[in-house]
């Protein structure tokens, strides 16, 4: 096999490994809420189509996230002064608390998960993972992804009998 095979292989089984854990995540919260809610508290005030823009979310998507945040209490929207079409959205206190407390459970539930992974194993996953979103953000945002890949939501149904199907 081709060294392009097998790193087209290994790249796939690290996606699958990715998107496991995610899911795994998402069961038990909306990490999509959350990165909204921590877009906001990083960029605030921030209109939601830069928070759109910095998530790859959809305006509909976006705006039922925002309304969400705001029926909780988390976040607060006030007229732009610099643009009456839309609006900028800050967070709150129990915002803050809420995703203070969310990073909190994660990292403990994180720690629990490593445990007993030894102190060189934990100092070359960080070393990777650094690299790996080194390398994300070098890359940017210039290609579409191709067909097939990306988030579960974007990516083509599998057509029984095409050659996607046939992998």
């Amino acid at each position: 096999m081709s060294q392009r095979n097998d790193s087209v292989r290994l790249a796939r089984a690290v996606m699958e490994l990715i998107d496991r854990g995610h899911r795994q995540i998402s069961r038990h919260l909306d990490l999509t809420r959350i990165q909204v809610l921590a877009t906001v508290a990083a960029r605030e005030p921030v209109r939601p189509s830069a928070i759109a823009a910095e998530l790859g979310l959809t305006a509909s998507a976006t705006s039922r996230h925002l309304t969400a945040l705001e029926r909780a209490e988390q976040i607060v929207v006030e007229p732009d002064p610099d643009d009456s079409r839309t609006f900028l959205v800050r967070q709150t206190g129990p915002g803050r608390a809420e995703l203070d407390s969310t990073i909190e459970a994660g990292a403990a539930v994180f720690a629990e998960v490593i445990a007993d992974w030894p102190e060189a194993d934990l100092t070359a996953a960080l070393t990777l993972v650094t690299r790996l979103n080194q390398a994300w953000a070098q890359r940017g945002d210039t290609a579409a992804a191709p067909p097939g890949t990306g988030p579960r939501w974007r990516r083509a149904r599998r057509v029984p009998g095409s050659e996607e199907e046939e992998r």
